[in-house]
């Protein structure tokens, strides 16, 4: 991928990140099934901005200092990607 795509990507994970932390903020103040509800969504947007910024070629450093988050979590996030990628892909078949 090029520079510039990479850049955009990385942005958007440091943009989404600062969404979840702004969010968190407000969702706090609110009642509790709008904070568990809001902070997954805000964390699933973070997560997939992420993937797409590992798919653009951010290494997994990059990502964690981006999103603020520890690499291990970075690192499980892509591990559950590529396993439901594989799942998804035709022809594969689940042990009975």
């Amino acid at each position: 991928m090029n520079d510039t795509h990479l850049q955009q990507a990385r942005s958007l994970v440091r943009q989404a990140a600062e969404q979840l932390t702004e969010d968190d903020q407000a969702l706090t103040a609110a009642s509790a099934d709008a904070l568990v509800v809001g902070r997954a969504a805000r964390v699933d947007d973070l997560r997939l901005a992420v993937l797409a910024a590992w798919s653009a070629g951010a290494s997994r450093e990059e990502l964690a200092r981006d999103a603020g988050v520890k690499m291990g979590l970075i690192g499980d996030w892509i591990a559950a990607n590529d396993l439901s990628q594989a799942l998804a892909r035709p022809g594969h078949r689940h042990p009975s």
